[in-house]
């Protein structure tokens, strides 16, 4: 009969070659698959997932007819570029020091949330919280680039009075006034409440008055006054009524998406030219506008030339959705960028 020891002794060598039977079993399982790369920006990676994302995303903005094989390859390479560029500016914003805190990226949620009510919002995720959550961190990488362009391009733009002024001048046509009216307005949810209304107006009770009594509005408070607006500010079937009314007439009821609306005009201004003192402010929005968009133009291509940008091709035959159309082509990227 065998000890407790020589026992012992024999069944380690079992319990040895069981461990090592195991261990060769697992070598012989395939290892997970490695990482499609599709370009890496100074060596930071573009995978094939985040590719094939930002690909399905351009192709939902874009709709008409199928794309033939040249318009779907600009397609690939467009959306390349444009992760190329955000790789770029987001390793500048780490350079600058630049992010976006919690406090910030929940302010903008709740600011796009005053669109929804709680359920419409919910249902943009199908209540999905790993949607949500991949939605959040884009939203978050949204912010940061626009932070980073706000401060080390716009911040540093500069519009002059007299720079304002010599471009007032050289498009004046732009600047012309429109031709404005100013309006009372009353709206309501039901055509029959409307009805009842304008016989009201029609019998001659006061138009504010019944306005700050029965519109829903927001400018019920000050009787139905809308002040000035110019024609494209309202709906086409409330611009074509409005514009033709007689000052002092009542309108007829009109529906529009917002409800059922009774108008009357109190003024009109007759479009014309306008000195640079009127239009200054909007001059001024427009140029600056167009400064910072050469002045990114500018931003973004020094800082491609400083990053080592290597594209392994042929780009990957990612899947644009049929029925996807493009609005402008790319011209493809070179091999790599130093």
């Amino acid at each position: 009969m065998l000890s407790r020891r020589q026992r012992g002794a024999t069944r380690w060598p079992v319990l040895v070659l069981c461990l090592l039977a195991l261990t060769a079993c697992r070598s012989q399982e395939p290892p997970p698959p490695a990482e499609i790369v599709v370009a890496t920006v100074n060596g930071e990676k573009i995978g094939l997932q985040e590719y094939e994302k930002a690909l399905g995303q351009e192709a939902a903005l874009v709709k008409g007819e199928p794309l033939k094989a040249e318009q779907a390859s600009s397609l690939r390479e467009e959306v390349l570029n444009r992760l190329i560029d955000e790789k770029i500016m987001l390793q500048r914003a780490r350079e600058l020091s630049i992010t976006v805190s919690d406090a910030e990226l929940e302010a903008r949620i709740a600011d796009i949330k005053k669109d929804y009510n709680n359920d419409s919002f919910n249902a943009l995720f199908n209540r999905d919280g790993n949607r949500y959550s991949v939605w959040k961190q884009d939203l978050r990488s949204r912010m940061l680039l626009e932070k980073v362009i706000a401060a080390d391009v716009n911040a540093k733009i500069v519009v002059t009075d007299s720079e304002a002024e010599a471009y007032f001048n050289a498009n004046r046509k732009t600047y012309r006034a429109e031709r404005r009216v100013h309006a009372l307005q009353i709206v309501v949810r039901d055509r029959e409440v409307a009805e009842e209304i304008l016989k009201r107006l029609k019998a001659g009770e006061d138009f504010g008055k019944v306005a700050r009594e029965m519109s829903i509005g927001p400018e019920a408070a000050r009787g139905g006054d809308l002040g000035f607006f110019e024609k494209g500010v309202m709906p086409e079937a409330i611009d074509e009524v409005v514009f033709s009314l007689p000052i002092g007439r009542v309108s007829r009821v009109i529906q529009s998406p917002y409800g059922f609306h009774i108008f009357m005009v109190l003024g009109r201004e007759q479009g014309g030219g306008r000195r640079f003192s009127e239009a200054r402010d909007r001059v001024i929005a427009d140029l600056r506008k167009l400064k910072e968009a050469e002045a990114y133009e500018q931003w973004i291509e020094k800082l491609k030339e400083k990053a080592v940008v290597q594209i392994n091709r042929p780009l990957p035959e990612a899947t644009v959705p049929a029925g996807a159309g493009t609005g402008r082509g790319v011209a493809p990227a070179g091999e790599a960028t130093h």
